[in-house]
């Protein structure tokens, strides 16, 4: 094993918001060890954003990475088989990435923060929810793993004689809702 590119340096939370969903939760507290909630069918809203940090670094470039998780259970028309979470769940995690020097051999900074830096805050909001719910009524839920590849920038297909570019990553904000299928 060797060293990753890019580097998580700090993480932090800004909200953590577990609630249980009355009028989705189960009745009766449910075996942990018999009972698994699964995600498939649950609307997942995410925000992300991302934006270089001006502070120069001695070993690479620094992004401040956003993701924001939600799990309101609002209903809605256009789903008919939706399927809702037991919890009400509002988490909005922020961390400083490194992406070092030489990495922009492998693919640009700014898509390397974006992919690695959503999937490490993914990783510490699934694990921030799972803790949280194993001690309440409706037993531990874990989020889904999400594939972050979307996050990259497009360069837009150029013309024979006009060259491509490519958007500045600063600031750059993703809104959707996650599918883990």
């Amino acid at each position: 094993m060797k060293l990753a590119p890019i580097q998580l340096l700090q993480l932090f939370f800004k909200k953590v918001s577990v609630q249980i969903d009355e009028r989705h939760a189960p009745k009766e507290p449910l075996n942990p060890f018999a009972t698994i909630f699964v995600f498939d069918g649950v609307e997942i809203n995410t925000e992300f954003g991302i934006g270089e940090i001006d502070t120069a670094h001695e070993r690479g470039r620094l992004f401040l990475v956003t993701l924001k998780v939600m799990v309101n259970n609002q209903p809605s028309d256009q789903a008919s088989e939706r399927k809702f979470c037991p919890y009400l769940i509002d988490v909005d995690a922020r961390g400083v990435v490194l992406v070092r020097k030489g990495a922009e051999k492998l693919a640009p900074p700014e898509d390397l923060a974006a992919v690695n830096g959503a999937s490490l805050l993914w990783a510490a909001v699934r694990e921030q929810v799972l803790t949280v719910t194993s001690r309440m009524l409706a037993g531990p839920v874990t989020l889904p793993t999400m594939n972050f590849h979307d996050l990259k920038q497009r360069t837009e297909v150029a013309e024979p004689d006009v060259p491509a570019t490519k958007p500045k990553a600063s600031g750059r904000k993703k809104t959707g809702s996650a599918d883990p299928t």
